[in-house]
C-alpha cells in the first residue's frame, strides 16, 4: 500500500506545473521584484507561484545600479530531474524607461532561464528560436564615481514699450560613493527691465529702467553613517550687484538627517528630516533699520524632504526654516516648496516649482534710500514678509557610472 501511494503521488506531481518561489536579495530600484516576476509567473499556466518549501524552482533576483540601468541577476536554483541545478543570467534594464519596457526587457531572460526547468518536465511546452545578435562581443563596463549637472532657467516677455528678461545658470562637479559625497560649484544670474522714463513736472525724465546680477560658489560633503542616519557640512557665498539686498553674503553650516528609506530605495522615494546649525555673514548694500551695514550671527534649523517617483515623473515637497539662534524674531524664513520633476531624456529633466515663503528681517532704513533712485525702490521685495514665486528649468546631467545613490541632505 505504501509503495502503491508513493508511486500515486509521485505521477500526480509531474503533471502538476511547475512551482516556483521568487526571492528578492536586492530590489533595485524597478519594480522587477518582486511584481514583475510573480506577474511571469503568474501568466504563465505551466508555473505555479509556491512557498519556498515546496517549489521546484526558486528564482533568485539582485538588482545592481549601474549609472541610469539596473543590472539584475537571476539566478535559478531547480530540483527537477533532467535540468541543471544553476542557471545564472543578467539583464540591464533602464531604470527611466515605463514599466511596459522594462517588462519587455526582463521577460525574455526570465523565460530562458526557465525554459530548461519546463522543458526538463514537459518538454512539449518549450519551443526555441535562434537569432543573429547585434553585437557579438561587448566591452567591459568602466564605472567613475564622478558626474555634473548644468541647470538653466530663465523668463522673460516683450511688448512695444515694455521688455524684461532674466535667467540662471548654475553648475556642479560631484564625488559620489556609497558612504560620501563630495560637491562643488557656482551659479551665475542676471536680468533686465526696459520701459519708459517717468517724467516729472519740472520736465526731468528719471529711468526705469534696471539691471540685476549675481554670482556664487561653494561647496558640501555628506557622510552616510547608515541607512538612516548621516551628517555633512556645506559653505556657499554669494555676490550680487550694488542695487540688491546684499553685497555678499556667506552661509556655513552644519548638519545632522535621519531618512525613513535607504539611500538605494528601489522606487527612488525619500522621506527625510534634517537639523542643520551654522554660521551666517551679510554684508548690505542698504543700511538696515538697526543700523548694520554688516553683521554676522549664528543660524539654525529643521528642513524636511519628501519625494515619490513614478516612472518618468517625480513628485515631492521640500519644507525648510532658517532661524537666527540668539534672536528668533529679528531673523527667520519658513519655506514650503512642492516640485515636480520630468525625465525627458536620458541626460536632461524638466523642473518645475512654486515656493511659498513666510520671513521676518531688519528693513531697510527709509534715511539710507535715495527716493529718485528708482532701480533700488524696484528691488526691496526681499524686505515683504510673504514671497511667491514658480521656477521651470531644464537640468543637464551627466551621472557617475558607478552606480551609487547618495541623496543625503541636499539643499543645506
Amino acid at each position: 500500500m505504501l509503495v502503491l501511494v508513493g508511486v500515486l503521488g509521485n505521477a500526480h506531481a509531474q503533471t502538476a506545473p511547475l512551482r516556483v518561489d521568487v526571492e528578492c536579495e536586492q530590489i533595485g530600484r524597478t519594480k522587477a521584484c518582486p511584481a514583475f516576476l510573480l506577474g511571469f509567473v503568474d501568466a504563465n499556466k505551466v508555473l505555479l507561484s509556491s512557498p519556498r518549501a515546496g517549489a521546484d524552482v526558486v528564482v533568485y533576483a539582485t538588482a545592481n545600479a549601474v549609472a541610469l540601468d539596473d543590472q539584475i541577476h537571476l539566478r535559478f536554483v531547480g530540483h527537477v530531474p533532467g535540468a541543471p541545478e544553476v542557471v545564472e543570467l543578467d539583464v540591464m534594464v533602464s531604470t527611466r524607461s515605463t514599466d511596459d519596457q522594462q517588462r519587455a526587457l526582463l521577460e525574455p531572460v526570465f523565460l530562458r532561464g526557465m525554459a530548461l526547468f519546463v522543458a526538463a518536465r514537459y518538454p512539449d511546452a518549450v519551443s526555441v528560436t535562434l537569432t543573429t545578435p547585434k553585437d557579438l562581443a561587448s566591452a567591459p563596463i568602466v564605472t567613475s564615481p564622478w558626474g555634473a549637472t548644468i541647470a538653466l532657467s530663465g523668463n522673460g516677455n516683450y511688448t512695444d514699450k515694455y521688455r524684461n528678461a532674466s535667467s540662471e545658470l548654475d553648475f556642479r562637479g560631484v564625488y559620489i560613493t556609497k558612504k560620501f559625497r563630495a560637491l562643488t560649484g557656482g551659479n551665475l544670474g542676471g536680468g533686465l527691465n526696459d520701459q519708459p522714463a517717468l517724467t516729472l513736472d519740472d520736465g526731468t525724465k528719471v529711468s526705469l529702467n534696471t539691471t540685476m546680477w549675481q554670482f556664487g560658489g561653494g561647496g558640501e560633503a555628506i557622510y552616510l553613517l547608515d541607512d538612516h542616519w548621516s551628517i555633512g557640512e556645506g559653505t556657499y557665498t554669494q555676490f550680487q550687484d550694488p542695487k540688491a539686498q546684499y553685497a555678499y553674503n556667506l552661509r556655513s553650516r552644519g548638519a545632522l538627517e535621519w531618512d525613513l528609506f535607504p539611500a538605494d530605495d528601489p522606487r527612488g522615494n525619500r522621506l527625510g528630516v534634517f537639523y542643520h546649525l551654522g554660521w551666517a555673514v551679510d554684508r548690505y548694500n542698504i543700511r538696515n533699520v538697526l543700523g548694520e551695514r554688516f553683521a554676522q550671527y549664528p543660524l539654525t534649523g529643521i528642513d524636511a524632504i519628501g519625494t515619490v517617483r513614478h516612472d518618468h515623473m517625480s513628485y515631492g515637497l521640500t519644507l525648510q526654516s532658517d532661524v537666527e539662534l540668539d534672536h528668533p524674531g529679528r531673523r527667520h524664513s519658513l519655506t514650503a516648496a512642492p516640485f515636480v520633476t520630468f525625465q525627458i531624456g536620458t541626460h536632461i529633466d524638466l523642473n518645475l516649482s512654486v515656493s511659498i515663503t513666510q520671513r521676518e528681517l531688519p528693513r531697510p532704513d527709509p534715511n539710507a534710500i535715495d527716493p529718485s533712485d528708482y532701480a533700488t525702490l524696484s528691488r526691496l521685495a526681499y524686505a515683504e514678509p510673504l514671497a511667491l514665486s514658480a521656477t521651470i528649468g531644464l537640468t543637464l546631467h551627466w551621472d557617475p557610472t558607478n552606480g551609487e545613490r547618495n541623496d543625503r541632505i541636499t539643499g543645506i
